[in-house]
């Protein structure tokens, strides 16, 4: 018996491989069979009946077309003469040829006497299993109705041709059944095809390290134990793969993206804002008065420092706010940290430069709150460069070297502040020298 699947994509009641073969074998060539049965007996008798219509119907209108001379004159013998030419179709049971006074001007009965006095058709063969089909066709002359010929059909021969076709195929069919057995048997002694698709994907994933390949369920129970197994390796190494690339590309501390990610995604963002004609915002922060905290408090109370700077970073990018960015632009602001008390903000899609002043100034606000860490509260400001592509640099390293310049710059101008790049501030940015030492900021 076969069952549900349970959790984890297992199937309950597998059944053998063998028992699964033979029935599955049975039921696909017993249904193929009987549709390949139905189906050549429904279209031999379709297709039959309607080429006998079809052409009933031309010869019908070929004898309407050699009639005229025979009705024109009242020559019933050329009339019975052009109705008996149809003995040579076994399927015309009956022919009828009237007059434009609708009256009979001859008629012709298979293997009967032809004439006025014909029997209907039915009383000449009662016998027909299949009935008749009727075919009508109008003579028209000078212009109006000038009299009608119609034949009667009799479907026996189709019937009987349909019957020998359907015998045909049944021997045929049964044949089939016989030798798909055989081909069943050999097929069982030698089902390690499935055993050899798993093995071609551990190949894989050995050989190409291609993690993304997946072993199917079965209905086998063999076949579905080496395939769930199998699949819950290659998950547990996608896992370990997923964490070391978390640990390569996150800072440990605040969570946010590291150097390499931001890297990574400013080359990406580069490239887009070039494609798309848009404005790309870089924002270089430095915690002012980090340094002091790290010297007085010790290095735990700096940590605790920076995961909280990263979470106000996170609240100042409230995904919500669309202030400075461009119509149809995506709001996909994201932070990082490069290092030590730096970090940096994306922003895709400004409108103008001056608008990266709009974040930038909500983030010194965040920032200017005191810090409450430790049962103390701490306060400590931040100082912001601004440069923004293409205008302050047309590629990813350009573009990062001046908002660092324009950082500093506004730590020269006194801290707590921020500034966009300029080109006089590049001179500056030459030689970064060591910030001197900041006033305490921390209180208790």
């Amino acid at each position: 018996m076969t069952g549900g699947r349970a959790a984890g994509g297992r199937v309950k009641n597998a059944v053998s491989l063998s028992f699964l073969l033979r029935r599955v074998n049975r039921t696909a060539v017993s249904v193929a069979i009987g549709i390949v049965f139905v189906a050549t007996l429904a279209g031999s008798f379709v297709i039959g009946l309607m080429g006998l219509v079809e052409s009933a119907h031309v010869q019908a209108r070929v004898l309407a077309d050699n009639a005229i001379p025979a009705i024109r004159f009242g020559d019933k013998r050329a009339a019975r003469e052009l109705l008996e030419s149809l003995h040579h179709w076994p399927e015309v049971q009956a022919a009828e040829l009237t007059g434009p006074d609708q009256r009979l001007l001859a008629r012709y009965v298979r293997d009967g006497p032809a004439g006025p006095g014909t029997p209907a058709v039915a009383d000449a063969d009662p016998g027909m299993p299949m009935g008749w089909i009727h075919v009508r066709q109008d003579i028209e002359y000078g212009g109006g109705w000038f009299g009608r010929v119609t034949l009667t059909l009799s479907v026996a021969v189709l019937v009987r041709q349909t019957a020998w076709i359907g015998v045909v195929t049944l021997l045929a069919a049964l044949a089939a059944f016989w030798v798909s057995g055989l081909l069943l048997r050999r097929a069982n002694r030698s089902m390690l095809a499935p055993l050899r698709s798993l093995n071609l994907l551990m190949a894989r994933v050995h050989g190409q390290s291609d993690f993304s390949v997946r072993a199917r369920s079965s209905h086998v129970r063999e076949i579905d134990a080496l395939g769930q197994g199998f699949n819950e390796m290659i998950e547990k190494v996608q896992d370990r793969d997923r964490q070391l690339a978390r640990l390569a590309f996150s800072d440990n501390l605040t969570g946010l993206p590291n150097r390499s990610a931001f890297l990574e995604r400013l080359e990406r963002e580069v490239q887009r804002a070039a494609r798309r004609g848009h404005r790309l915002g870089l924002l270089f922060l430095d915690l002012d008065g980090f340094k002091q905290v790290n010297d007085t408090l010790g290095h735990d109370c700096g940590d605790r420092l920076l995961v909280e700077a990263a979470g106000r970073l996170r609240e100042a990018l409230r995904p919500s706010d669309a202030t400075a960015l461009a119509a149809g632009a995506a709001n996909d602001s994201g932070a990082a940290r490069l290092g030590g008390d730096e970090f940096t903000v994306l922003l895709p899609g400004l409108r103008e430069v001056d608008d990266v002043l709009v974040v930038a100034r909500r983030i010194g606000d965040l920032m200017r709150r005191p810090f409450a860490i430790g049962g103390r509260e701490l306060s400590v400001t931040t100082s912001i460069g601004a440069a923004v592509f293409p205008d302050h640099g047309g590629d990813a390293a350009t573009l990062l070297r001046n908002a660092d310049a324009a950082m500093y710059h506004s730590k020269r101008a006194g801290r707590d502040n921020s500034r966009v790049y300029n080109a006089a501030m590049t001179e500056h940015a030459t030689v970064r020298p060591q910030p001197a030492a900041e006033p305490r900021a921390a209180r208790p």
